[in-house]
């Protein structure tokens, strides 16, 4: 008793370092030792997987404009890119309508589950002083939304 009352102020101190290395302890194991659901949890639980032929649709019907150079479509976890270049041709707002046009081929229940979003491109298009004139526009559609929000330019 008498060592405890001597060092009273080192033996909280190592109390509470005991405390601290068993907490500690405890957040690293939930760290490592995780339960195995993958990078994105329980999001994605009940989500419907687009079908391929859909997407294929989509490519299939886009390509064939004269203005569409190239398109591609991903879908990573609850999000569906689509990239889409353009001729020199085509005009900002003719890119905006047929990038709108591709969500009229997907199913409302894709719609109300996806974000989708749109990265527009135009090819190189150079002036007489060798700037680029060509346009990259995002897009992007939230489920509870009806419209697709195009960044400013």
């Amino acid at each position: 008793m008498k060592v405890l009352k001597r060092h009273m102020g080192l033996a909280i101190i190592g109390g509470l370092t005991l405390i601290l290395l068993i907490v500690m302890f405890a957040i690293f194991s939930r760290m490592i030792f995780s339960t195995g659901k993958g990078e994105y949890g329980d999001r994605l639980n009940g989500l419907k997987e687009i079908p391929k032929t859909v997407t294929d649709e989509v490519i299939s019907e886009t390509k064939e404009l004269d203005e569409v150079e190239k398109i591609t479509i991903r879908t990573q976890g609850k999000i569906v890119y689509t990239i889409i270049t353009f001729t020199k041709d085509t005009s900002k707002d003719t890119a905006k309508e047929i990038a709108t046009k591709t969500l009229e081929h997907y199913d409302e229940e894709y719609l109300e589950m996806y974000d989708f979003e749109f990265l527009l491109t135009q090819e190189e298009q150079l002036d007489d002083e060798g700037n680029d004139k060509s346009y990259t526009i995002a897009g992007t559609k939230h489920p509870e939304k009806e419209k697709i929000s195009w960044t400013r330019n």
